[in-house]
């Protein structure tokens, strides 16, 4: 019976369930909208006598807020409700707000007032050319004409028209030093101001941004002028300079006509012969568009990449003598106390208690103060101060952490209190992102309060969410954090005398990360990867993830987010496969995938964008995965699981085979979305020679095929907008704003194609034509100058032997890559840290972090791509040291009430980590010639060596052993750290039976401590800071951990460790 009181699901239509969608999304987005506008109007808190004054902020923000129209009026319909409401629960009469709707049409190019300027221009331009042709000769224009020649062709033939650009390009000519030869043409790297957008980083309130200027053909013989008569002195500015030309050709000149030119000389520049500009790179050469080029070291890295190569390495060394210094280790250290902290106090200000919070988190500090940092310090302070502690606690906190009491208490009593719940919401909006970011400053030179507003700008931007996570829900309000900035920055000023910034300013601004990887740089990422996997470093099945998804990252854009999203049933097709990106699950499943913004949604045809090659590799593993048949699978995952990858396992990697192959970068994984944007560009926009065919590594064919398969025509906007899709973007501001750094490059190139009509004799007249000018081809039988007989010669001469890129030696590092994999390294045969291993001494102790924490040797060999085999050997090692007892019981290496039982402690100071590099690069070349030397030194260290006390003793009837000992060990490290500690050494010494020990005795000095111990103490000791150096043990244990397998220690209680 019950059967029939069930209550029977009715079936909808299609239709039916759409409009239930619809209506979902609309309630959804209802509710963000005032949600939004609430938490606005609580935070900024409005009295009755501001809030009209602040309508037209109000409107503002949710103009800006608004991700679409239908979220805009939502909010305006909140916004009008909540004035009504106002009005009738207090009796006022506010006026309603009332909804604008802005429709704004983009300018066409080609207008009258356009045509009509454009002859203006051309009658200018006929008398320009009257004056060049008229002159006697070379030596009649004078030094400044030939600048202001420059700057006018510049600007009516090289599409050169902003005052930031034109400044710029004055200020090379006065130094005229970055220009380069690429091909056959060449590039200038100018680097206008720019008021709010650029990628060149001055100071909070100054930007550059790379605008790479192609020199047109007329503009560039002048230039080779401007070289041949070695000009420097350029003492007017660019209007002067242009109306000296003015005054030349006998053409009124007023202070309306520099505007006059830079508006429309791209009459000019937009129709000349072959030089094919499309719409919307000439909105580009306008700055109309905003799009950043490429600075000179980018453009380096992306076109002639400069490898690290056993052989490059190999030639530094032999020309540098200075010491290496030793790479930051403690990172993760300060990574784990930031980590403590931020949870401690997470659970504190949770914690109802009737102590009182601010007592609480006092107490915190007062009893972990060594872990704190100097920005976790600020951060805590100002925290402390939200809650107005009493005078009694400031005092305890100055005592401890240094401030005055009097700035600290000013920073504080004028300010409202805040409820608990505010300062929550304070703590995890501006604390927590600030500890993360300050992370990378920690070890840096800088003062802290110069460092702050690179803090202030990326958690404003939120750029560390942005780039690695891509999720829209990390986004918090820009102005609520820049309302909490204010607070927290007031409270900087006041207590530790920062700087006063301007944080709307930094806000405002915009700074695209124009940076590329060129397709030489990825074919040695994928042999490095190739290399990972034939050491063992990675399994088959964890190469084959790394491959496919930096491919398809590399050649379709895709962010990361949605990569490891992707599952097996978003590959579509049979034969070729096509890519659908697309959100799916919801938080209920557990299965939520979201992407960056609505029209992420795509399809991207990877059977066209990928390489052959690289396709099949990826086809293969796409059948694969379907074979498996699994509901829900995902493309991406561990072996045997059905869960999403992560990013670590993915970025790590990468991040690793950068860092080996580049000598300075600051490439990423978003760096490969970068790279296809731009790649696109030039596949979409460009014939095949010579931008293509030599910044790439398609192939003719294929560059055929992408275009026949994107490109519904040949012609046309639709090229610029194919590529915003392929990206995820609405249209292509977004794209040329953020992703297209080859903007410049384009339109300089095709304007490069114009070849004036113009008489030898006159090529020779503007070029100053000389007889050192070789490799030009002028012959008699020709009239006109041919400018591309003669484009490699030209290019040549303008470089005029400033310093050339050198060749990138790509070449090299494959053959060393290719000779390596053939070669197998046995990771056995080294102690771990020493060049031959191959293995850092960073990475190797992060290893042994990760498996202090975890106890996991697999997970830990995964995340740091080492073989496991070779990790779970020092993990066994580790173990079976930390066993090791003295004849007393206690362990040798660690104290009783240690907290760390595997690795020794981190060392921080200068000298211990002179001393730990100096061991290092000693215990790799006395372990190749004499092996049993360095045994017999671990062996003894192993069973003489206490918790208690740095170095190692003997009794006097052995002093013969510590001599033996001494003599041994000496060689690993410094000799200006060696030090004997004891009683009356130089009586009881013998300089004959032990004239090492005795020389070291009479090394002592007053500096160095006295003693009350019995017997000698062998030690390393600072005479700088007074004390006993830890590196000693620091780097003996370390040694026994990452020993070779073929070195056998013979300590009491020692378990023998066979390592496979």
């Amino acid at each position: 019976m019950s059967s029939f009181n069930k209550k029977i699901q009715k079936k909808r239509y299609a239709e039916d369930r759409r409009q239930l969608q619809r209506n979902e999304l609309e309630k959804n987005l209802r509710a963000d909208a005032e949600q939004e506008l609430r938490q606005y109007f609580d935070e900024q808190k409005f009295s009755n006598d501001e809030l009209i004054q602040a309508y037209p902020a109000i409107y503002e923000f949710i103009k800006r807020k608004a991700p679409n129209l239908a979220w805009k009026k939502y909010a305006h319909k909140f916004f009008r409700t909540y004035i009504k409401d106002l009005n009738k629960s207090n009796n006022l009469d506010f006026p309603l707000p009332y909804l604008t709707f802005e429709m704004k049409r983009d300018e066409p190019i080609f207008t009258l007032d356009w045509i009509q300027a454009g002859h203006e221009i051309d009658i200018f331009i006929e008398k320009l050319w009257d004056y060049w042709i008229l002159a006697q000769d070379s030596s009649a224009f004078s030094d400044d004409e030939i600048i202001g020649n420059i700057l006018l062709c510049s600007m009516l033939y090289g599409g050169l028209n902003q005052i930031a650009s034109l400044n710029a390009l004055l200020e090379h000519l006065k130094n005229p030093e970055k220009i380069q030869k690429i091909f056959d043409f060449n590039i200038i790297f100018l680097e206008p101001l720019s008021p709010s957008y650029g990628d060149l980083f001055v100071d909070e309130k100054t930007i550059r941004k790379s605008r790479n200027f192609i020199p047109d053909q007329l503009t560039r013989l002048w230039l080779i002028h401007f070289n041949t008569r070695q000009i420097r002195d350029i003492s007017l500015d660019v209007n002067a300079y242009l109306h000296l030309i003015f005054q030349k050709i006998k053409h009124p000149y007023t202070n309306k006509t520099f505007k006059f030119l830079r508006d429309y000389a791209n009459f000019n520049w937009l129709q000349l012969q072959n030089a094919d500009v499309d719409p919307a790179l000439s909105q580009c050469l306008l700055e109309n568009t905003l799009t950043c080029g490429l600075s000179e070291h980018e453009f380096e890295n992306f076109a002639f990449p400069k490898f690290k190569t056993q052989l490059s390495a190999e030639i530094e060394r032999n020309v540098s003598s200075t010491a290496k210094v030793l790479p930051d280790l403690n990172t993760s250290e300060a990574v784990e106390n930031v980590i403590f902290i931020h949870k401690n106090l997470l659970k504190i200000m949770r914690t109802s208690t009737d102590q009182g919070t601010a007592k609480l988190i006092i107490d915190f500090c007062l009893r972990h103060q060594e872990q704190f940092n100097e920005f976790s310090k600020r951060i805590i302070l100002w925290l402390i101060s939200l809650y107005r502690p009493s005078s009694e606690q400031i005092k305890k906190l100055s005592a401890t952490f240094d401030f005055d009491t009097t700035q600290y208490t000013k920073a504080f009593q004028d300010n409202q209190k805040l409820a608990d719940s505010s300062i929550y919401t304070y703590y995890t909006r501006i604390a927590e992102p600030f500890l993360t970011h300050a992370l990378q400053y920690i070890d840096a030179d800088d003062d802290i309060n110069d460092l702050l507003n690179k803090i202030y700008q990326q958690i404003i931007s939120n750029t560390r969410l942005a780039d690695e996570v891509d999720q829209p829900e990390f986004k918090k309000s820009k102005d609520q954090t820049i309302h909490m900035l204010k607070r927290f920055h007031t409270f900087q000023q006041i207590v530790f005398q920062a700087e006063d910034f301007e944080l709307e300013f930094i806000a405002s601004q915009s700074r695209p990360r124009a940076r590329i990887i060129g397709h030489t740089a990825f074919q040695v990422i994928l042999k490095k990867l190739n290399q990972l996997l034939h050491n063992q470093s990675i399994s088959d099945h964890h190469y084959k993830l790394l491959k496919i998804i930096y491919i398809l990252a590399y050649r379709t854009g895709m962010r990361i987010n949605e990569i490891l999203g992707l599952r097996v049933k978003d590959i579509e097709g049979l034969n070729q496969f096509s890519i659908w990106v697309q959100p799916y699950g919801s938080k209920k499943q557990g299965n939520q995938h979201l992407l960056k913004t609505d029209s992420a949604e795509r399809i991207v045809p990877a059977y066209a964008l990928l390489k052959d090659d690289e396709y099949q590799f990826f086809s293969d593993f796409v059948v694969e995965k379907r074979l498996e048949n699994k509901k829900s699978l995902y493309l991406f995952s561990n072996l045997n699981e059905n869960k999403k990858l992560n990013k670590h396992p993915v970025t790590v990697p990468l991040k690793l085979i950068l860092n080996q192959v580049f000598k300075g970068h600051h490439y990423s994984f978003h760096s490969f979305r970068h790279t296809a944007a731009n790649h696109l560009s030039l596949l979409l926009n460009c014939e095949y020679a010579p931008l293509v065919q030599k910044l790439t590594d398609y192939s003719e064919n294929e560059y055929q095929k992408i275009r026949a398969e994107l490109l519904q025509n040949q012609h046309g906007q639709n090229h610029w907008f194919v590529i915003a899709h392929l990206l995820g973007h609405i249209e292509p501001v977004e794209t040329f704003k953020s992703y297209i750094h080859l903007g410049y490059l384009i339109a300089g190139q095709k304007l490069l194609k114009h070849h004036p009509d113009m008489p030898n004799e006159l090529a020779k007249k503007i070029m100053g034509h000389n007889a050192t000018f070789k490799n030009l081809q002028i012959t008699n039988d020709e009239k006109d100058f041919n400018f591309e007989k003669n484009q490699a010669a030209l290019a040549t001469i303008l470089l005029n032997d400033q310093t050339k890129w050198l060749q990138s030696n790509a070449t090299d590092i494959l053959d060393e890559l290719s000779l390596q994999i053939d070669q197998s390294h046995d990771f056995f045969a080294f102690f771990v840290g020493t060049e031959d291993s191959k293995i850092s001494l960073q990475r190797f102790y992060e290893t042994l972090n990760i498996l202090e924490t975890t106890n996991d040797p697999k997970s830990a060999a995964q995340r740091m791509c080492l073989p496991e085999e070779l990790v779970n050997c020092w993990y066994e090692n580790a173990l079976n040291l930390a066993n090791i007892k003295s004849k007393k019981g206690n362990p040798r290496l660690f104290s009783i009430d240690s907290s760390t039982h595997l690795k020794p402690a981190m060392l921080d100071s200068a000298e211990e980590l002179h001393a730990v590099t100096y061991f290092f690069e000693h215990l790799q070349k006395i372990a190749r010639k004499k092996l049993t030397q360095i045994a017999y030194v671990l062996n003894v260290f192993l069973n003489r060596v206490t918790a208690s006390h740095t170095g190692i003793h003997y009794r006097w009837k052995d002093i013969d052993q510590l001599e033996h000992f001494y003599s041994q060990v000496k060689a690993l490290f410094p000799a200006k750290f060696w030090h004997l500690l004891g009683q009356d050494l130089q009586t009881k010494l013998d300089a004959k039976q032990q004239p090492q020990l005795f020389k070291l005795a009479k090394a002592s000095t007053d500096k160095h401590p006295p003693t009350q111990e019995e017997f000698p103490r062998l030690q390393l000791y600072s005479v700088k800071d007074g004390h006993a150096l830890a590196a000693f043990k620091f780097c003996l244990h370390l040694a026994c951990i990452g020993r070779p397998r073929s070195l056998e220690l013979q300590v009491e209680g020692l378990k023998i460790t066979t390592c496979g």
